[in-house]
């Protein structure tokens, strides 16, 4: 259990050190709707699967549900990432561009690992690890479209949204 606090408080260090580092502050603005985006599409996920989760967050001796956890993914976790992912996003060569896609789908997919073996995370109702992998492809793909065509990203986001409900087998009575 310590050793999941830890890494977690490391990892909130590390977003909130890494926006300072990595932000572009200059143009804030400019990535503001898409970190409301994110935290948006998270916190209505978080609302639609409350009966029904696909994966759920293990307590430590500070974090004490799977609520604090998705709070601090909503408030500190994504915003920052988006902020960071948006700021340093290469302005051209394509091959670049899908290098980057591949770092950031890398390092979010290792720390869920490390979350998953350090008991922060299980999987439930068909969800994986690898899931969340492609889930991740979609995630960046789709805060890249946000932040030139918002009404684009959107209708994708209901779109995918769609699919993950009727795949994982989800019902209208079991939403809150």
């Amino acid at each position: 259990m310590i050793e999941l606090f830890i890494f977690r408080f490391i990892l909130v260090c590390a977003f909130i050190i890494g926006v300072y580092r990595f932000g572009d502050w200059k143009n804030l603005q400019s990535y503001y709707p898409t970190m409301l985006f994110v935290m948006v599409v998270n916190l209505s996920s978080c609302l639609l699967t409350y009966h029904h989760v696909l994966w759920g967050f293990g307590p430590d001796f500070f974090v004490t549900t799977s609520t604090v956890v998705e709070l601090l993914n909503s408030y500190i976790a994504l915003p920052a990432t988006v902020f960071i992912f948006l700021s340093r996003f290469p302005s051209s060569g394509r091959l670049l561009q899908y290098a980057y896609f591949a770092l950031w789908i890398f390092i979010f997919s290792t720390i869920e690992l490390i979350d998953y073996t350090l008991g922060g995370i299980s999987y439930q109702n068909g969800w994986s690890w690898r899931i969340s992998t492609l889930f991740d492809f979609a995630l960046f793909s789709i805060v890249k479209i946000h932040h030139s065509k918002p009404f684009l990203a959107w209708s994708i986001t209901f779109f995918l949204a769609a699919i993950i409900l009727f795949l994982f087998d989800f019902h209208t009575a079991e939403m809150k």
